[in-house]
Formats: C-alpha cells, structure tokens, sequence
C-alpha cells in the first residue's frame, strides 16, 4: 500500500487530517473500528464550531464527513489496530494484516470511564430507542447532560443521577431545564438490578428504568502507542486533550498535524 501516513480513527480528527493531506497531494491509510464520525454520532448538538449558529446534530455532522471524505476519495480501511509497532518505521498490526507507515496521525479518541456495575450502557447508539421509556443517566458533565437531552426526544422520562454538584456548562444545564421531561437527581449508584423490571438501588431512592447510561467521564484511548516516542508521532483530537473535548479543537488538530507532516516531508522541518 503505498502511502508514507497512517491514520487511526475516522473521527473529526482523523478525517480533517486526511482531508488536509488530500489538498497537499498525499495520500494515507485511516483506520477505523466502526465508522466514520466516531463518537460524535451520540452528540446531540454540536454548536461550538461556529459555522452552525443554531448548532447541528451528531448525526448531520456524521454526513458531512462522509460527504467530505466521499469528495477527497478518502476510504477508510474498516478494521480495528490491534498494535503497534514502532522501530524507525510505524507497522500497524489489525486482524487482516500488517501496514506500514513513516508517519502515523492517531485520532482514536477516548473510552468511558466505567462505572462497577454490569447492565450499564456508555453510547446512546448501543441503546434500543424504541424499547425506552424512562432512562437514567448517570454523570453530571457535558456528556450526562448532552446524552440526556438527546434521550429526551423519545424517552418520556430522563433521570440525571448525579454525585456532586454540576459541571456541566451553564448552555446545556438551560437547556437542560427547558426539559420538563428531564429530572435532576442528587446521589449515587448503590446497586442495579440487571434483570427486567430494572431496578436502580441509590441513595436518592430507588428507580425503575428501561435503561441505565453511564456518563461519568472519558479516558484516552492511547493505549496502542503508549511508550512510543517519535516526532513522527501525532496524537490528535480527544485522545490527548484532556477535558478539552471538542470536535472543532479535533478538528484544529487534525488539519495541523497535516501541515506539520507536509512540512516535515517538503521542508523536513521537524515538531
């Protein structure tokens, strides 16, 4: 396969980077478990790019990457890296086979922060939409509140269970409190019920729900290059900035480590 740059993940990140290679003449080789978008798809608005006043949903924005990587012929390798290798050259191990690269882009994003309990899901798009009538969400953050107000659309009831006071922006808690089908509640987890009906055993009381979605935080997803150090390394996006978890920072990431390899290889200016 004949590309100098590998790239795993096809989410704002991973994508934004192909593309802005694409416009320099390169080609690269984006892996991607799932789909494109990543986990942008359980979004339900994203409004902090500024192009979308009245702010776009995880979904539409999932189209226009696809769009996007449609008009610059990317086509993502659907298969999940398994390891990799790094020892001058960067080899990306997946199930069908081994790759090699000068450069790799690493837009993997993050994984939950789970919560010691089983029957617990972590992304709205796991969740059977049509089999939901009350939800509890678990988590007091961006995400807990974006997934509730999502959940909202077609769940007649959304419980937010949260331990401490709010961290989410004042934007989503307004929005938020817009929901008369949106209830906040202070407390913790003490034990669930997995089988039907499920019951949630807190210390705020005990609730009966179709579902329990845990939104308690997010850690990089790094774990395949962790220890790897080369300039020729680039971890973009969720995956290295912390809480700064925004599509348009991923974004940003990914069109700049573009031009930081286009550099490097025209110029071999280095980081």
């Amino acid at each position: 396969m004949d590309a100098k740059i590998g790239i795993i993940g096809a989410g704002p990140g991973g994508i934004s980077a192909a593309v802005q290679l694409k416009r320099y003449g390169l080609d690269s080789v984006i892996f991607e478990r799932d789909r494109i978008g990543g986990l942008i798809v359980n979004a339900n608005f994203v409004e902090n790019t500024m192009l979308y006043p009245e702010g776009i949903s995880g979904t539409d924005m999932v189209e226009i990457m696809e769009n996007y990587a449609e008009k610059y012929e990317i086509n993502p390798l659907f298969q999940e890296v398994k390891r990799v290798v790094y020892d001058g050259r960067f080899t990306v191990e997946t199930a069908a086979g081994k790759y090699e690269f000068e450069y790799l882009i690493v837009a993997t994003g993050t994984r939950p922060r789970r919560l010691p309990f089983h029957c617990i899901y972590y992304h709205i798009t796991e969740l059977n939409k049509s089999a939901l009538d009350r939800v509890l969400v678990v988590g007091g953050g961006d995400i807990a509140l974006d997934y509730s107000l999502a959940l909202a659309e077609f769940a007649s009831e959304v419980i937010i269970l949260h331990r401490s006071k709010l961290k989410a922006i004042p934007a989503l808690q307004r929005m938020v409190a817009m929901r008369k089908n949106i209830r906040l509640v202070k407390g913790m987890i003490i034990d669930i019920q997995c089988k039907k009906p499920r019951y949630v055993k807190s210390d705020a009381g005990i609730f009966e729900v179709d579902a329990v979605l845990g939104a308690i935080g997010r850690i990089p997803n790094i774990d395949i290059v962790r220890g790897i150090n080369s300039e020729k390394l680039f971890i973009v996006g969720d995956a290295k900035n912390g809480i700064f978890r925004q599509s348009s920072i991923a974004i940003a990431d990914g069109i700049r480590s573009a031009m930081m390899i286009w550099r490097m290889i025209k110029y071999e200016d280095s980081k």
